[in-house]
């Protein structure tokens, strides 16, 4: 996969005093909107991410931004901006995962139609991913997730999720309980009889630190 700044992560690992695989260095809040057609099928999906200050502010020295120090960015550096945390490789899932209720993965595009804008410090950034096959969910739902499974990056639902272009659904959280996912992490990799591992055979934990989005919806009228 590919990410803007990954050297951002030097500072964080210098400082951490637990492995770097089991502690995230950059933090995002994050939001999701699910887009409906007019004929009631949900067609795609909008993500929004906001990087934490010292993540925003790497990038934004990085990337020789915001010359004139007034914290805004011009069009032409928004524009610059837009898509380049998404250029990933082919295949990778995009740290969003979308199933259905028994399960099955529902499959998206890439991503598309990308925007980036920098506020209070922050760098903001959305784009959208169509659904390959069109659909209306039911009473049984799907489930979204958004989360990286290495855990570098740690993605906080505080954005709400909202649905635009249908009136008869609505989206639930199960928030996750953090507490309980880092026992279960120490406990499974790091307690009595745990094996070691190395930078490239580490578990991927990141989902286990996931809040779980349920989208329901009536029959259409």
């Amino acid at each position: 996969m590919k990410r803007i700044i990954l050297f951002a992560s030097c500072a964080f690992i210098a400082l951490s005093p637990i492995p770097a695989q089991t502690h995230p260095h950059v933090f995002v809040d994050a939001g999701l909107h699910f887009l409906f057609d007019d004929k009631g099928q949900l067609a795609a999906v909008r993500v929004i991410w906001v990087y934490d200050e010292l993540y925003s502010l790497l990038l934004v020295e990085d990337r020789g931004l915001d010359q004139d120090g007034d914290d805004k960015l011009t069009e032409a550096e928004k524009q610059a901006l837009a898509g380049t945390d998404v250029d990933w490789d082919q295949g990778f899932p995009g740290d969003l995962e979308l199933s259905d209720a028994a399960g099955e993965p529902i499959l998206l595009a890439s991503p598309v139609k990308h925007m980036a804008d920098y506020k209070d410090g922050r760098i903001i950034t959305s784009h959208i991913r169509p659904l390959k096959n069109r659909f209306r969910p039911g009473a049984n739902g799907i489930n979204a997730k958004i989360f990286d499974p290495t855990y570098f990056v740690a993605y906080d639902l505080r954005l709400s999720p909202k649905i635009e272009g249908d009136a008869g659904c609505k989206v639930e959280i199960n928030r996750v309980d953090i507490r309980a996912a880092m026992e279960k992490v120490d406990k499974e990799y790091f307690g009595p009889g745990a094996k070691e591992f190395s930078a490239d055979d580490y578990p991927e934990v990141g989902e286990l630190f996931a809040d779980t989005m349920v989208l329901t919806c009536a029959p259409s009228s």
